[in-house]
């Protein structure tokens, strides 16, 4: 009973650490010591990283020079991504463990006769 309760306790806490990490904003650096928003994992917000690509410097024409300039769009969506790629499998993991915990211990006796 309690090796039960430890696991739908442990399957609780990362559906929680999860779902949490699903909520909480993304955000990428920006170059000049600030972040720029980028939404959550739920959903994606590249209005202000848009916004970011269009008041670089990069957009203006300067002949015989390459200036670098970062494409804020795509590290938001590559930010957004990689928290995707964890934070949906860690609350997977917690439901599955916390209802198998649920099914498999309610389970006692079924076949056994006293």
């Amino acid at each position: 009973m309690a090796v039960r309760r430890l696991v739908l306790l442990l399957g609780a806490v990362l559906l929680v650490a999860g779902v949490i990490a699903l909520l909480v904003p993304v955000s990428t650096p920006d170059g000049n010591g600030g972040s720029i928003g980028c939404g959550n994992a739920i959903s994606e917000d590249l209005a202000s990283a848009r916004e970011a690509n269009s008041k670089g410097i990069a957009n203006v024409p300067i002949l015989n020079q390459i200036i670098q300039h970062p494409d804020f769009v795509a590290q938001c969506q590559s930010s957004v991504s990689s928290r995707r790629a964890w934070s949906i499998p860690l609350a997977v993991v917690g439901l599955l463990v916390a209802g198998g915990s649920l099914v498999v211990g309610g389970r006692s006796g079924v076949g056994s006769k006293a």
